[in-house]
This record gives C-alpha cells, sequence and structure tokens, in this order.
C-alpha cells in the first residue's frame, strides 16, 4: 500500500520498449504498493542516468514460477505469464525476442519472472541485469542489486538497504502538485493543517468499530489540545465504516474528510499541511509523508487511551501498536527523527526529511558496475 492514490502526468512518459539508449524496463504485476516504487526508483535512475529509456510492463507471473521462483533463473524455457481466462488481454507484455539492458521487479510475486526474463534474455546472448526490490527471500547471488528495507533480512555485497519505502514523490512534485490544487485546500486558515492519511483493513488485522472508535477519541483529543484543523485522506484500503465513525466524532468543527466524488487532493495537499498523522498500518505512507521534512506522526491502530502520550512525556520510543517488521520501521523512522508517535498535541521540534533516493540510485548504479 502507498499513498491514497491519485493520477500523475508521470505516467503518460511509459510508450513501450525502448529502441535507443539503454533500456530500463519496469515490471509488475499492476498493484499499486508494487509498481509504484519500482517505477520511483526507475525514474530516479534516470535522472543519473539521462540515456537510460524506461518501458513499463505489467503481466501475471506464470503459476509455476511465482510459487518456485528459482527456477526461473535455472530454465530460460519456463513460461512466464499466466494463461487463465480472467487474464486482461489489456496487460502490457514484453514483445517476445526483444531484451533489456536493466530490468527492475518488485516484491516476492514478481521474483520467478524477474529471474526467467533475465534467464531467456541471456541465453539469447543480451547481458540483461536485474534489480529486484523487497527481500526475494532467494540467496542475493541470484540477482544483480537487492534493494530492500532495513528491517527486511536479505544482506550481502550487491544489498542496498533503505530505511524507508522507495517512491515516486520528491518536495518538487509535492510543490508542483500543490499548485494543481483546487482552490478549496489553497485557501490557508489562521490555524494549523495537518493533514491525516488513514490506511485501513490489511494482512495482520481488520478495522473493528472499537479500533475505529479508539482513532476517533485519540485524534479529537489531538485536535482540542490547540486550535488546528484535520484533513482526513483516505486510501483504498479505508473502510467506509471507519470514515463515517471519525467525520461522526469529529464533526465538522474540527475536519474536512475527502469524499470519494472529488478529486483527490494528494501528494499536493502534503505541501499544504504543517503536520502529517500517519496510520501505523502503512509503510509507504509514513515513508511518503517523511520526505516533506514536516512533522509526520504515527497513529497506531491497537496503542491503549494514553499509552502513547505517557511513554512520550516520559522520552521513552511510544509504542505504535505494530508487531515485527512494521514495528522495526517505525522505531528506526522514529529513532532517526523522520518520525514521532502521536502525542497530545503539535510538536515544537524539528523533524528530519526523509532523502535517500539519490544515495539508494548510487549505491544501484555502483552494484551494477554502471
Amino acid at each position: 500500500m502507498t499513498g491514497p492514490a491519485a493520477k500523475t502526468p508521470i505516467d503518460e512518459q511509459f510508450k513501450g520498449p525502448a529502441t535507443k539508449g539503454t533500456a530500463l524496463w519496469v515490471m509488475s504485476d499492476g498493484t499499486a504498493g508494487m509498481r509504484l516504487q519500482a517505477v520511483g526508483l526507475a525514474e530516479a535512475m534516470t535522472r543519473q542516468r539521462p540515456e537510460l529509456i524506461i518501458s513499463e510492463f505489467q503481466a501475471d507471473p506464470h503459476w509455476l514460477i511465482r510459487m518456485l521462483p528459482r527456477l526461473g533463473h535455472h530454465a530460460s524455457f519456463l513460461p512466464l505469464y499466466a494463461s487463465a481466462p480472467d487474464i486482461s488481454a489489456a496487460l502490457k507484455q514484453p514483445v517476445r525476442g526483444r531484451h533489456c539492458d536493466l530490468l527492475i521487479t518488485c516484491g516476492r510475486r514478481m521474483v520467478g519472472l524477474g529471474l526467467a526474463m533475465r534467464a531467456r534474455a541471456r541465453s539469447d546472448g543480451k547481458r540483461t541485469q536485474l534489480v529486484h526490490l523487497q527481500d526475494p527471500r532467494l540467496s542475493p547471488a541470484l540477482f544483480d542489486a537487492l534493494v530492500v528495507p532495513e528491517h527486511d533480512r536479505a544482506r550481502g555485497r550487491n544489498v542496498v538497504t533503505t530505511t524507508g519505502s522507495l517512491n515516486r514523490l520528491t518536495r518538487e512534485s509535492i510543490q508542483q502538485s500543490m499548485m494543481d490544487l483546487p482552490t478549496k485546500w489553497l485557501v490557508r486558515d489562521t490555524v494549523p493543517c495537518v493533514v491525516v492519511m488513514l490506511g485501513g483493513d490489511n494482512r495482520r488485522y481488520r478495522i473493528s468499530p472499537e479500533m475505529a472508535a479508539a482513532m476517533a477519541a485519540r485524534l479529537r483529543a489531538f485536535a482540542e489540545s490547540e486550535p488546528m484543523r484535520l484533513v482526513l485522506i483516505p486510501s483504498t484500503r479505508t473502510p467506509a465504516a471507519l470514515t463515517e465513525t471519525l467525520g461522526a466524532e469529529l464533526g465538522e468543527t474540527y475536519t474536512s474528510i475527502v469524499s470519494p466524488d472529488e478529486a483527490n487532493p494528494y501528494p499536493g495537499i502534503l505541501g499544504v499541511a504543517d503536520a502529517i498523522i500517519v496510520t501505523s498500518d502503512s509503510v509507504n505512507m509514513a515513508s511518503e509523508a517523511a520526505i516533506t521534512g514536516k512533522p509526520v506522526l504515527i497513529a497506531g491502530w491497537n496503542v491503549a487511551a494514553g499509552t502513547a502520550t505517557d511513554r512520550v512525556a516520559a522520552g521513552a520510543t511510544a509504542d505504535v501498536g505494530e508487531r515485527g517488521r512494521i514495528a522495526a520501521f517505525h522505531r528506526r523512522m522514529i529513532a532517526a527523527g523522520h518520525t514521532a508517535p502521536l502525542a497530545a498535541g503539535l510538536p515544537r521540534t524539528p523533524f528530519t526529511a526523509l532523502d535517500e533516493m539519490d544515495a539508494v540510485c548510487k549505491r544501484v548504479l555502483s552494484a551494477l558496475g554502471r
């Protein structure tokens, strides 16, 4: 899950297989969270290497290489794509027999496909290099470069680690998107504007009525701590019942809620915000918000009332209500000053912008010998 869905003009640059320059292909299953990480890295690489020409493709991998991804490395003759009748013919796939110089894939679902595409290219005499994002749970030696978050286990000479998840946002692109916002979002009140980025149901838990009520109570207490206005931005995972609960509890006195029938102000609204609250379920949304360098506050779904506030006041790293890898991500972000747990009111200390894309690109290019 990345930030709330929004149309971006950058999408229009993908026109198909490159015919000149160095061909850089991005291959994904079309899932927003996976696609945007891979596209973000590709775009950043072109800023450092203008000779790279991006083409984007989407496909559903064949079940064999999806279930046994290591086979893709050893058997170039294996089928690449699923043939189920519900697979859309409109999915954009590379022309058979054409290969790229660099291939970027993202997520475990695409591991086998990426390995198989590189194997096919090399069997045809093309030295395609494969860059994979996120821990493939295979030996890093099978890839030319891996880019994984620090909370994943993969390590090696060709492994580049990141603090947050990769994405397409920059402070410059946020400012440009802000200029395109409808006038209603650009009108500044005399009070701070706090954007609330809402996640929702995920593989770890579903948002219960009790969790929604607790989040509403915490946000209301926060909004009442001093004059401010909350702008609630639902994502594709936000249950309608959650939005209704928050709207009823907070009311128009404290909030504006982006409705489904209006243009999504994200990511431009980040440029307007004085502070940003992000629910704890999304690594992508927290990473995107932290690019701004503004106060980014993490609101946990499973935090008992008062717990976060008490621990922050005591100078401790507060619990954000997550476990495992997601909890480890939040601990690193908090320790680095990129984010802080949602407490009793707006913070007065500075935050550190999460700006790692250029460094990640340089390390990837170095791992590739480029």
